[in-house]
Order: C-alpha cells, then sequence, then structure tokens
C-alpha cells in the first residue's frame, strides 16, 4: 500500500504532463496562410517538417507565396486623387466673384471654361465689363487633390 501512494502522484503528475503536452502541440499548427513571405515561411521549416510546411519535400517552404522584397517593408502609399474639376470650378468662380467685390469698376462676371493643366491643376477663365467699354479678361488657376482646393487669380487684361 505504502508503494502505491508513492506512486500515485508521480503516475497523476505523469497523466497530467501528457494530458497538457498534445493541446499545446495542436495549439501552435502554422499553415502558408499564415505567412507573407516565403522567407518568413522557411525560418518555421523545422527538420521532419513537423506543420506540412514543404509539400513535396524539397526543402522549401510554401514555394508559392511571393518573396520578400529588399528593404521594402511597407507599400507605398496611394497617389494623390486627381483634382476634381468642379470643385476647381466652383473654387475660381468664388475667387473671381472676390475679385468684382473689391474692384468696384468692373461687373458682369461671366464664365469661359476650364482647362485641365494637369493632374492637380486646373486653369479657368472669365470674361468682365468695366466703364466706357472696358472689358477684362480673368484667368484663375486652381491646384488642390480631390476636392481641397486652392485659387489664385493668375492674370488680368483689360483693354478698350
Amino acid at each position: 500500500m505504502r508503494l502505491g501512494r508513492a506512486l500515485l502522484p508521480a503516475t497523476l503528475g505523469t497523466f497530467a504532463m501528457l494530458a497538457l503536452a498534445p493541446a499545446t502541440a495542436s495549439a501552435v499548427d502554422y499553415d502558408c496562410s499564415d505567412f507573407a513571405t516565403q522567407e518568413e515561411a522557411q525560418e518555421y521549416l523545422l527538420p521532419g517538417d513537423p506543420y506540412n510546411l514543404d509539400g513535396d519535400n524539397d526543402g522549401v517552404a510554401c514555394e508559392d507565396l511571393p518573396p520578400r522584397e529588399p528593404g521594402h517593408t511597407t507599400p507605398p502609399p496611394p497617389p494623390p486623387e486627381p483634382l476634381s474639376k468642379p470643385a476647381a470650378r466652383r473654387a475660381a468662380k468664388h475667387k473671381a466673384r472676390q475679385f468684382v467685390r473689391r474692384h468696384r469698376n468692373v461687373s458682369g462676371l461671366r464664365f469661359s471654361g476650364c482647362d485641365r493643366r494637369s493632374r492637380h491643376r486646373v486653369d479657368c477663365r472669365f470674361a468682365l465689363r468695366g466703364p466706357r467699354g472696358t472689358s477684362c479678361r480673368l484667368k484663375v488657376v486652381v491646384r488642390g487633390n480631390g476636392d481641397d482646393t486652392q485659387a489664385r487669380i493668375a492674370s488680368t487684361r483689360c483693354r478698350r
């Protein structure tokens, strides 16, 4: 009986370790989908291939994954979105109205159109009338990304 009592704790300890061992081993199971690159998967390729990362047993893990790009850790940010032509038109009209309010000698603002000069620049033209048959041309340059605009008056030409 003494021998049975002495073996009981040792036997229970062995069973407890055996019961925990499969749970721990099954909790860490890697697949190729767990890795971003082939080199990363290669680091987990162990002798005997316990995770089945090398399907054809040639010593190379997860051959279908892309290779690691040297010195490239994050993808580049997307390019800024092009300037929206309707947003550029609105900004140009607003800037032209400000010009007319500041210069009392001109009136009769007329929009003539806009032309895209680049992805981030749109030029708009306006015609203005002044006293005694004076006519003016106004050019507004709008720069920006998407709906974020900055407008400035590029040139004014007046003649009688």
